[in-house]
């Protein structure tokens, strides 16, 4: 296996495997499922033994609610289709005995994402299986492009889960780099950071919302940051332009505002139950607000959902 396609298979899995809310948010979109968000998650065995030695490994495969889905990453189309359903078949779970001529076989549910397709309007693969007798079976799976959506545009399909490979945007313009003009050149890098931008922004704003944790935030921006670094690292200008550090300094940006914010949200609190003591303690207003530094509004406020009255 070449060293890109493991950077993103492992890429891939860390983020859908550590992320599990956003994970079943993912399902519901893509399966048109409803799980609760807080469903438990099971993931199973994803290696398969074949009588014959060979071993199948399934990018992200688990269980919700009882039904089995197998999630699998890929750069293009080659020959993924045949592989879904030979991954599909390739184990015992979901095999049902009826009677001693009869048996059923349940499939997991199964999705692709192309992480490097732009074409969202594809978004099936068919198999058509031709049977004994004249029978035929369309079998069809997912197909997610990952990059026909924009930042914003994953958010409003609750698939963030995938915001990180956004950073790979430009890699079809990579091999190409070296032969473009000085203009192409800075178009390349503005778009570069155009994208840093929009990846970073996006986050701080999930995170602010609550859509994503802290957990979930840290874990995406260091996916980002190894993939940017896989993508453009070789390329001797991000550094003379000064682009190796863009990404991280967007991101020191954004957690030092982070870390303003928490600092000034523990401090409110802070005040918050000092005050809430002094009240309790029946202390003069004047007392409190000196040592506080709460306004007399902000006080009343407080005594109110205490159910006191603050002494004057």
């Amino acid at each position: 296996m070449q060293e890109g396609v493991k950077i993103y298979d492992i890429s891939f899995k860390e983020m859908l495997m550590k992320s599990e809310r956003l994970l079943i948010k993912f399902v519901n979109k893509v399966f048109g499922k409803h799980f609760p968000i807080d469903s438990e998650i099971k993931f199973l065995n994803a290696t398969t033994i074949g009588e014959d030695g060979s071993v199948l490994e399934k990018d992200v495969y688990f269980e919700i609610c009882g039904e089995r889905f197998h999630i699998e990453a890929q750069s293009y189309w080659d020959d993924m289709m045949f592989r879904l359903f030979e991954y599909a078949v390739s184990t015992d779970e979901g095999y049902e005995k009826i009677d001693s001529t009869h048996a059923v076989y349940h499939m997991p549910k199964q999705a692709v994402v192309f992480l490097k397709d732009t074409n969202k309007a594809n978004d099936k693969l068919f198999i058509r299986l031709i049977l004994p007798d004249e029978q035929e079976v369309e079998y069809s799976v997912h197909a997610i492009r990952a990059l026909g959506y924009y930042p914003e545009e994953l958010v409003e399909n609750d698939m963030e889960i995938l915001l990180p490979f956004q950073i790979i945007r430009l890699y079809n313009k990579v091999g190409s780099y070296d032969g473009y003009s000085e203009e192409e050149k800075d178009k390349f890098w503005n778009d570069y950071k155009d994208i840093c931008n929009s990846v970073v922004v996006t986050l701080k704003s999930l995170l602010d919302e609550g859509t994503i944790t802290n957990d979930d935030y840290q874990r995406m921006i260091e996916i980002t940051k190894s993939l940017d670094e896989y993508v453009y690292g070789l390329l001797e200008d991000k550094s003379t332009r000064g682009a190796d550090s863009m990404l991280q300094e967007k991101v020191m940006l954004w957690g030092d505002r982070i870390r303003a914010e928490a600092k000034a949200e523990a401090k409110a609190e802070e005040k918050n139950e000092l005050a809430e003591m002094m009240i309790n303690d029946e202390k003069p207003i004047d007392e409190i607000e000196r040592y506080t530094g709460l306004n007399a509004a902000a006080l009343k406020q407080i005594a109110k959902s205490l159910g006191k009255t603050l002494v004057i």
